[in-house]
């Protein structure tokens, strides 16, 4: 064998060498440098969240600011009148009679407002009592009262007949009233003349008193 070959084992040692060098070197690779697996989740999730929060921000931002609308006052509440569905009865008592007051109007009562006439008509009649027995009307006046004065809207001093068949009738004209009257209140009042017993010519004074309550709307200032 010349000198300087490489006998068989040399060789054989010299390739076990490289594929033990090859060897360390594929397991000698550098670590995977990339993010933390658990840092990258956490990002992830918190991406939509982020995103969620800027489009709201932009929606909030390019929202054009709209101004509250005037609040109007409501009107208050009318109350219900004696007069609203056009009439009434009252039945009041006078000893052992009843005075039946009958009220009405043509007008429209729950329209009424503190300028406007108002007119109400009434029939009264008496009820019970010895139908022999005569009973006068000596003073038939109403008042009304519109919260701030009291006026005499009628007064009859006559004297007239009420006993069966005969009743008392009149009309009573309301005048326009103070703009900031709520309502009126028309108190009634009927003096009576009772005989003691028939054909005796002797009396005896009762007085009956009703009251009616009418609401007024309240007139638009403007």
């Amino acid at each position: 064998m010349p000198p300087g070959t490489p006998t068989l084992r040399a060789r054989a040692a010299g390739a076990a060498a490289l594929a033990l060098s090859a060897a360390l070197l594929a397991g000698c690779q550098l670590p995977d440098v990339s993010m933390s697996p658990d840092l990258t989740a956490r990002e992830e999730a918190a991406a939509p969240s982020r995103a969620a929060t800027t489009r709201a921000a932009v929606r909030t931002e390019a929202a054009p600011a709209t101004t509250a609308a005037p609040v109007t006052p409501a009107a208050p509440a009318r109350p219900a009148g004696d007069l609203d569905t056009g009439a009434l009865t009252h039945a009041l008592p006078a000893g052992d009679r009843t005075v039946v007051i009958d009220y009405w109007t043509t007008q429209q009562a729950t329209t009424w407002t503190a300028g406007d006439d108002k007119t109400v008509q009434l029939s009264a009649h008496v009820e019970g009592g010895d139908e022999d027995t005569e009973v006068l009307v000596t003073r038939f006046a109403v008042t009304v009262d519109d919260g701030t004065t009291r006026a005499l809207a009628t007064e009859d001093r006559g004297e007239f007949a009420l006993m069966p068949p005969y009743s008392y009738s009149t009309a009573l004209t309301l005048p326009g009233t103070d703009s900031t009257a709520g309502a009126l209140a028309l108190e009634v009042q009927f003096d009576l003349l009772v005989e003691t017993e028939p054909g005796s010519q002797r009396w005896f004074r009762q007085t009956v008193l009703d009251t009616l309550a009418l609401p007024l709307l309240q007139e638009d200032p403007s």
